[in-house]
């Protein structure tokens, strides 16, 4: 019982020592900033002479991009902002006020520099959050504070969607010259460290370059701008799945067109259905992208140069309809067509129905106009004339039975004879119908491998043109 009343004692004056530790460190600094603001002024420059510069070393760090706008080219970010100058006026000596070191004061209670971004894109211009500064026993300040930016960034879509994009952030002193105030950066780059990793874009880098820029005000009292870019590379599948990809497919259904039989009907309408298509991912792009006339981004090239070899398609495919159809006049194929058709293009299409086109040559005798053949009724009138004279005297003379039975027999002779030349004369236009559908049909397969053939060389043509591919 004893043991657990000196514990709880012990711990009751080890309370009391700490807390009037705080209240002494409290009072400490309560008396420090007391003393240090008494006849501090936040609209001089902190320097012991007029002609000091104050010297800013200012960083950024680069937490996360919010939104990449294209249409209106403005990057939204997410940065810490580090800032870090000596004031003269905050110099102590720690033991003078209970070792106190460090203390920290609202921002808005101290003079900072004009520090702003040079391409602000925000209306509002509220960007930085109004966060304590630290100071230092030597007069070193710090301050941390995050900040959202609108920058405006000149968006280069030339290579759309496997674009690269270098967005830079001008940062500088609004009113303060070199001469009065010196800005430095902190290192080489940004501090990339505690990126977020972004679904859309890809950060490559965030150097940062000093410069001077003179202005006509002052030509010899130059102005120091930190310029930081942001180099970010697009990440490309979301288009390539919800773009690129439905346009081969698209592109697919025009080479299907030509396998498409032409009596069904439909090979125009497919066309045009297609070109409908086309159209519809047109406008998805150009909904996405800037309005400029400068260049033409690539995926635009690739859906113009895809428009043009469909609308080339359904100029074929009315061509082949046309030759399917253009039998029906009663006229052959041009010998010239024909040549080219059955003995050249055929073969290297390997159409095995096609070989036999000489046979049909020998099937298909017609005048070189293109006319059907008159028939040879020589034989049938050698054969036939002179009995049929015969009979008739036979029949008028003496009516006998066997000469009305010959005279039925020639005459039906006769009519069979009409018959046969009436069906040599359809089985010559189902030929000539059949030979224009034979050529369309070789056409057709020609004109498919053609269009496979440009499609597939300006597809890559266009799009190994893009730098990167992610």
């Amino acid at each position: 019982m004893m043991k657990e009343f000196w514990v709880l004692f012990s711990h009751g004056i080890l309370l009391m020592l700490l807390n009037a530790g705080d209240v002494s460190c409290t009072m400490a600094t309560l008396r420090l900033v007391t003393t240090l603001m008494s006849n501090y002024s936040k609209t001089i420059r902190p320097v012991a002479s007029g002609v000091e510069p104050v010297i800013v070393r200012y960083g950024i760090a680069l937490q996360q991009i919010i939104d990449m706008d294209e249409r209106n080219q403005i990057l939204t970010t997410n940065v810490w902002l580090r800032q870090h100058w000596n004031d003269v006026h905050f110099l102590w000596n720690p033991s003078d006020y209970d070792g106190v070191k460090t203390i920290r004061i609202p921002i808005t209670d101290l003079w900072r520099p004009d520090i702003i971004l040079y391409n602000n894109a925000d209306d509002a211009f509220k960007g930085i959050m109004k966060t304590n500064a630290e100071i230092q026993h030597d007069g070193s300040v710090s301050w941390y504070a995050p900040a959202i930016f609108k920058s405006s960034c000149k968006v280069d879509i030339r290579y759309f969607p496997f674009d690269t994009q270098y967005c830079k952030l001008r940062i500088g002193s609004w009113t303060f010259a070199a001469s009065s105030l010196q800005l430095v950066n902190r290192s080489k780059a940004g501090d990339v460290d505690s990126f977020i990793s972004n679904g859309e874009w890809k950060l490559l880098g965030m150097p940062v370059v000093r410069e001077d820029i003179y202005y006509p005000c002052c030509p010899d009292d130059p102005y120091n701008i930190l310029t930081f870019s942001i180099n970010i590379r697009r990440r490309s599948l979301f288009y390539v799945i919800n773009l690129i990809v439905p346009c081969m497919l698209v592109v697919a259904l025009t080479m299907m067109d030509f396998y498409l039989p032409a009596d069904s009907g439909e090979k125009i309408t497919l066309c045009i259905t297609i070109l409908l298509s086309l159209s519809v991912f047109i406008l998805l792009v150009v909904e996405t992208l800037p309005p400029t006339s400068e260049v033409v981004p690539l995926i635009s090239a690739y859906y113009m140069s895809t428009m043009v070899l469909v609308t080339v398609s359904t100029f074929f495919t009315i061509l082949v309809l046309v030759l399917h159809h253009h039998g029906a006049n009663g006229k052959r194929a041009p010998l010239v067509l024909r040549k080219l058709t059955f003995e050249v293009i055929a073969p290297f299409l390997c159409r095995g129905q096609c070989k036999n086109s000489k046979d049909k040559e020998t099937c298909l005798e017609y005048k070189m106009d293109g006319s059907l053949p008159e028939l040879n009724v020589h034989i049938y009138e050698h054969n036939f004339s002179g009995q049929m004279d015969t009979t008739e005297q036979k029949v008028m003379s003496i009516g006998s039975q066997k000469a009305r039975l010959q005279y039925v027999l020639n005459d039906l002779t006769s009519h069979m004879h009409d018959i046969t030349k009436k069906l040599e004369n359809t089985d010559a236009e189902e030929e000539i119908v059949k030979e224009w559908k034979e050529v369309a049909l070789v056409l057709d397969r020609l004109f498919m491998l053609i269009f496979g053939v440009t499609t597939f060389i300006s597809t890559c043509a266009i799009i190994f043109q893009a730098p990167s591919f992610e």
